[in-house]
Formats: structure tokens, sequence, C-alpha cells
């Protein structure tokens, strides 16, 4: 059914159906209803790419984001998921503009977007892993200003779409995986980085809520820079200093490689299960290699994706979208991985059959 075909059969014209098919104008309620009768009976959709084409409007979408190499290049392959997106979308006019900001130096962010004007822009979607700068940048934004979120979240602002993990659940996984790898029972050592982080928090939370009821020894450090290597020689050694026997370490980001090296290539020393996030090309490598037991991925490059369509789809479209989009918690062992050329994150794929289903969601924890 074509918008020539609705205009026939209800005996209007082509301006009357674009009339009420997109709420301007004044048409009578009778021939209005005429009208969506017959959308509905033939299960009439517009053509958004004639549409837009026609209208020849661009999009502008603001992305902000933390520098793509860091956290060992997980914001360079959630980068190339909003890449993909926008390669999919630029015959509706939709470009993108990214805003890089350095998450260890707070400073940066306010200079990344001192000069931003959200006037400029058709929508914005962000990482808001430093809260405080982000809520800074989110209060000078119009009341209706399409905002998505991913990655992380912030509990005091309601953006269009939240994209990510529940953290409280993937953190009870973790604390599940690495009582399974570990062979003492303990004592198991929590690495925070970035606990300003909400979602990192609640990854927290929930290891510790799942060891709640266990006799097992938890201990909480911090080690904010981890993927410095001196800083973390030094918070290995002092680890390693204050727990000569470690069981069990649970990282809460993607940098638990370095981690992970160093502990188990100590010559005639027990193996300590590890347990942390993402396939990042190193921690794949160190995961084949033994030293890490078990990653938690959270698709970091789908959820760009679908951070970028959710702005196409409430901006270019005018749908109505999900108010939460929830990834699954994937596993992933030694077992369930192929490498093929590494360190091209997107040659990194799961087996057909993997030792743990990837998308295994928790439902009785």
């Amino acid at each position: 059914m074509t918008v020539r075909g609705i205009a026939e059969k209800a005996g209007v014209s082509i301006g009357t159906v674009d009339r009420v098919l997109h709420g301007r104008g004044r048409v009578s309620p009778e021939t209005k209803e005429r009208i969506l009768s017959i959308v509905r009976e033939s299960g009439y959709t517009p053509n958004p790419i004639a549409r837009h084409l026609k209208l020849n409007k661009k999009h502008t979408f603001a992305i902000v984001m933390p520098d793509l190499d860091e956290d060992s290049g997980y914001w360079r392959i959630a980068y190339s998921g909003v890449q993909k997106a926008q390669k999919e979308l630029a015959a509706f006019g939709v470009n993108i503009k990214r805003f890089e900001f350095n998450r260890y130096n707070r400073s940066s962010f306010a200079k990344a977007m001192a000069a931003f004007d959200p006037g400029l822009f058709s929508g914005l979607l962000i990482a808001p892993v430093i809260p405080e700068e982000s809520l800074l940048l989110l209060r000078r934004m119009p009341a209706d200003f399409p905002v998505v979120f991913f990655d992380a979240q912030i509990p005091s602002f309601t953006p269009l779409t939240r994209i990510g993990q529940n953290a409280f659940q993937s953190g009870m996984l973790a604390g599940r995986l690495l009582e399974a790898f570990s062979k003492r029972k303990g004592p198991y050592i929590i690495v925070s980085t970035h606990s300003e982080d909400y979602h990192i928090q609640k990854r927290i939370e929930g290891f510790q809520a799942y060891f709640a009821l266990a006799p097992h020894t938890i201990v909480l450090r911090e080690c904010f820079d981890i993927e410095h290597k001196e800083k973390r020689e030094f918070f290995v050694r002092q680890l390693l200093s204050e727990f000569p026997s470690i069981d069990g370490i649970f990282v809460t980001n993607a940098s638990v490689h370095g981690i992970a090296a160093r502990i188990n290539s100590r010559a005639e020393s027990p193996h300590v299960a590890i347990v942390g996030y993402d396939l990042v090309p190193e921690n794949v490598r160190q995961l084949q290699a033994g030293t890490i037991d078990c990653i938690v991925s959270q698709r970091q490059d789908h959820q760009g994706y679908q951070g970028l369509y959710q702005l196409y789809r409430k901006v270019v479209l005018g749908q109505d979208v999900e108010a939460e989009i929830e990834m699954p918690i994937d596993i992933y062992l030694k077992e369930n991985l192929l490498q093929q050329a590494l360190p091209e994150p997107q040659k990194i794929i799961s087996s057909p059959a993997p030792a743990i289903a990837p998308s295994a969601r928790l439902q009785g924890i």
C-alpha cells in the first residue's frame, strides 16, 4: 500500500493522507478515522528512506565517550558499533561527531565539552562514566533534548534510553565463577577500578552479595590507574606482600590482563583464579594463555550500535523507543574462543558450541 493508494481508497487527496499520517493540519474526525482504518487494515508503513531523501534533512548526533584506546581498547570496540550504525543510516541523513575525554583526568571532560552546543546536534549518545562531570553537561541540555546512555548510567538522571548490563547481577555471576575456579576458597580480592562509576559500584555490590553468607574472606582494594604499568606493578607487589596466599581475584573492568599476567606468571606459585570483564584483544590473549580463567562480556560494540539507532528511531522516525535495553551477561572461557588475526577485536568470535552458554542470564541467584 502507498500513500496514493490510501488516498484513492479513502476518496481524499494525497495531501490529506499526509496530514493525517504526520499529525499536521486540520482534518475532520470522520476523514481521519477513515484514513487510519485503511492504514491499519493494509499494514501500511512509511518508507523512511524516500521520505527523508525527499526532505533532504540532516541529523548530526553527538557521541561523548572516553578516549578510544583507554581501558585496554574497550572504547574503540564500542565506537566501532556506533560507526557501523552510522554507515547503515547515512542514507537517512544521519551523521555523528565524537567528543573524547580522558577518564583518568577529570578536567579533560570539561575541556572537551567546553564548546559543546546542543543547538548544533539532534541528540546525544553518552557513556556517563564520570558522573559528576556528565551531570554538569546534561544540565546544559534543553528539557526535551534526546539523550541515550550506554555502558554506564546515572541514577539521578532519566535519559531517553539506558543501554547496558545489569551490573549487580554480573557482579554476582563473577562471584559464582571465581568460587568455581578457585581451589582453596579464599581469600578473594576485588580489584576496584573507577569506583566513582555507578555500574562499577554495582558490580562490586553484586560480588559481595554473592558471598554474603559464605565463610570466605573478601577484600576490596582500589587500583585507579590499572593501565599504568609502574602503578600496576607497585599495586601487585603490595597485594602479594599483604596476601601471599591469594586464591582468587575479581577485576572490575577490561584491564584485568595486566593483573593476570603478573600474578600467574610467577615461577612455582600456585595458580590464582582470575575473573574480569570484556573481550579486548589483550584479555583474549591472556584467557588463551590461561592466566585469566573467565571473561564476562557486555557487547560494547552492540551497545554503541543500539545507542545510535535509538536516537535515529526517536528523532528521525518519530517512533517510541525502549526506556532500557539490557545486554545479556556473556561468559567466555579459553575453550569457547576462536582466535584469528589479533589484535583486531572484530576477528574475535565465539564458537557455535560454547562450554558455557554465552547468554547466561541470572534468574535464580
